[in-house]
């Protein structure tokens, strides 16, 4: 079969002669083209949809074991000619590619070439990988398709790029690629190439938003220095990490212009999804690798041909073009439909259903589910970074990885939470929405150099101050005075500065585990008399109760006079409460305490020297800050 490559201006197609509307005369189809192609001709001309299903949902399903015949089947090497050479509109319409229902044969490889036409490619099935690295498009929307491989590297669009609802066996690669518009990649089942990777996307460029709702992914999803000008989503979206792989989402240093959204997936009310739109919730599958490198394209076997590529992905005989992963969870969840999505979906839409930052009250969600590690070091959200209704399943040795990352707002409310490590080591956040179940308690939490300006509980969960510092305490595996000081601090910013000396107390007590046995020894003597000076109610009464000893003491063991011809009045109480409160002079001097009563007045002294300013400082922090 006949292939025409786009990469050089010779080699493209050449025209007939005379032939200014396409190379089989003016606005003719070449001759040698099947009765399916000629169709397509006219309706490209007239920009119409061309339509080749059979209007039955098991026999149009482009990963469905059904064959399709002749009669609708349409080579690449139309297609590509049609794109890069096709002919002239119909004067008064605008020319463009729409397609439905079609087996694409052969290589559709356009690298290199310029596209100015609109393309929209629905529910079709390609024999063999598609090839766009370096082209220049205009809008591309591929909804519904089944496609071995797509590699798009340095693609370069005007326009919308639409990958929604389709399944990739071997990935996507849209490395350094530019969107013009959005990306939009909803109910996208991609599995990997032999690298491990499953949609591919480092250093690309979206203008607008990119949205990857429900999105299915078996190997990495790399977006490694992407940008993106809007919202990135990925709310329901279920990511798992290949075997010996660290990372299901590898986002280091991303840049979203607006909301990252790694939270739950809430369906529009009262509509049921496309039965191939989303394959159901799988568990505890193995996907094997190919056996071999498959090379760049992949070729799904025609009737008697042997598989030329894993033989675990597709069975030659069925013609069954689902993932290992996909047969398994249909057979364990039953026929396709309610069992197979639950939640419901709009079967006719491939868009997100709109953007909030929780789901309805009493509505049912699918949750974003990560199996493997997720990275988004060093990345930036212009808006917010929002991480509600997820779930990370995480190897002791995987982490979700948020160090460095800055946002105005980290909202972090995970109904469980995530069983490998958490680092937010120097991340900076303006406002922290959180509640207190979504954070490991098993010392699994990173927080140096973690920063953040206030706190904010999530809407219906209240963060006590007891439950912050329980939080602090479980999550570091060794004392760190940072944390503790960021907190206090964060906590005097909204005016609570009880709570604020509730955590520095907290932080002394966890400091005393770290220290020797003096050192052991003395803390708790401090903490149990004045409470490391933030207990300053706990020293008075600390003095009430020396002057009450002395007091009783000295009732029934009145000192002599230091003069014996000089007899001041004798008053117990008084003499106590001048021993026990410094440079205040009660009147009782001239009293020679001896024996017991000379060592237990030096320790009133002492006593009340200590106790009394540590009470008259932690006073004085009062008034200052209030």
């Amino acid at each position: 079969m006949g292939t025409i490559r786009s990469t050089r201006a010779s080699a493209r197609p050449r025209r007939a002669p005379g032939g200014a509307g396409g190379p089989g005369g003016a606005g003719e189809a070449p001759a040698r083209w099947s009765p399916v192609e000629q169709r397509l001709w006219e309706d490209f001309r007239r920009g119409e949809v061309c339509d080749l299903s059979a209007g039955n949902p098991a026999a149009d399903d482009p990963a469905g074991p059904a064959a399709w015949g002749p009669e609708r089947t349409v080579r690449a090497e139309a297609l590509s000619l049609l794109l890069l050479a096709g002919p002239a509109a119909v004067p008064g319409t605008v020319r463009g590619l729409k397609l439905t229902g079609a087996l694409i044969t052969g290589r559709l490889d356009l690298a290199g070439g310029r596209i100015t036409d609109f393309v929209e490619l629905r529910a079709c099935r390609f024999d063999t990988g598609v090839l766009l690295s370096e082209a220049q498009v205009g809008t591309l929307r591929l909804d519904g398709c089944w496609l071995p491989r797509l590699d798009a590297s340095r693609l370069t669009t005007a326009g919308d790029l639409v990958l929604a609802r389709c399944t990739v066996p071997f990935g996507v690669r849209l490395t350094d690629a530019q969107i013009g518009t959005d990306l939009i990649v909803n109910y996208l089942v991609a599995g990997c190439d032999q690298y491990k990777h499953a949609f591919s996307a480092d250093g690309l460029t979206v203008s607008q938003d990119f949205e990857a709702d429900r999105l299915t992914t078996y190997g990495d999803l790399s977006l490694r220095t992407a940008k993106v000008g809007g919202r990135l989503s990925l709310r329901g979206a279920e990511l798992h990490a290949r075997p010996g792989q660290g990372n299901c989402l590898n986002a280091a240093r991303v840049n979203v212009g607006s909301t990252f959204y790694l939270s739950g997936w809430s369906p529009a009310p009262l509509l049921r999804p496309h039965p191939s739109a989303h394959p159901p919730a799988l568990r505890g599958v193995t996907y094997s690798l190919p056996s071999r490198d498959p090379g760049p394209f992949y070729r799904t076997p025609q009737s008697g041909e042997t598989a030329s590529h894993d033989p675990q992905s597709y069975d030659p005989q069925s013609h069954d073009r689902r993932l290992p992963e996909q047969r398994a969870g249909e057979e364990a969840a039953g026929p396709l439909g309610e069992a197979a999505d639950p939640l419901g979906g709009d079967p006719s839409s491939m868009y997100g259903q709109g953007f909030g930052e929780a789901a309805p009250l009493g509505s049912r969600t699918m949750p974003f589910r990560a199996y493997g590690g997720v990275r988004l070091e060093d990345a930036r959200f212009e808006a917010a970074c929002l991480i509600a209704n997820a779930e990370f399943h995480l190897a002791p040795d995987q982490e979700l990885s948020l160090r460095r990352i800055q946002t105005p707002e980290l909202r972090f409310t995970c109904p469980t939470p995530p069983t490998g490590t958490v680092a937010l080591s120097r991340a900076r956040i303006g406002n922290l929405v959180d509640t207190p179940g979504a954070w490991p308690a098993n010392h699994r939490v990173r927080l140096t150099g973690f920063a953040y300006d206030y706190l904010r509980p999530a809407e219906g969960t209240p963060f006590t101050i007891e439950q912050r510092i329980a939080w602090l305490d479980h999550a570091l595996d060794t004392y760190h005075p940072e944390p503790y000081e960021q907190l206090a601090a964060a906590l005097r910013r909204d005016g609570l500065d009880e709570d604020a000396r509730e955590v520095q107390y907290a932080k002394q007590r966890r400091r005393r585990q770290t220290l020797p046995l003096p050192g052991r020894i003395w803390c708790r003597f401090q903490d149990v008399t004045v409470g490391y000076g933030y207990r300053p109610g706990r020293a008075a009464l600390w003095l009430v109760a020396a002057w009450a000893l002395g007091t009783l003491w000295f009732t029934g063991h009145q000192p002599p006079p230091e003069k014996l011809d000089e007899h001041p009045h004798w008053n117990a109480a008084l003499y106590s409460a001048s021993l026990v409160l410094p440079i205040v002079n009660l009147g009782q001097d001239g009293w020679a305490p001896t024996g017991v009563g000379q060592w237990l007045s030096a320790g009133l002294v002492m006593t009340g020297w200590l106790l009394a300013t540590t009470a008259v400082t932690g006073a004085t922090r009062i008034l200052q800050r209030g």
